[in-house]
């Protein structure tokens, strides 16, 4: 059985997405040293695909505010 679950964040990042390095899949923050996955030209699959792919792993990620309110990613069991 599959799980729904919404795209929250709980602590939103306050640092200027223009100032960081960009990166292949995103920017490299240099006040957290990680790089945040730009998330806006995905599609709703794609977006399920890399969390799936990198479910035991903090994800810092960019969306559009319309993707927090609309997608909605299918976990599989085996997954959670």
């Amino acid at each position: 059985m599959n799980s729904k679950q919404k795209i929250t964040i709980p602590e939103p990042c306050h640092e200027n997405w223009d100032k960081m390095t960009p990166k292949e899949n995103g920017r490299f923050c240099m006040s957290c040293s990680k790089t945040v996955i730009d998330f806006t030209a995905m599609l709703p699959a794609e977006i399920q695909q890399f969390f799936i792919q990198n479910q035991n792993k903090k994800i810092c990620g960019r969306f559009r505010k319309s993707q927090l309110e609309t997608i909605t990613i299918q976990i599989p069991s085996r997954v959670l």
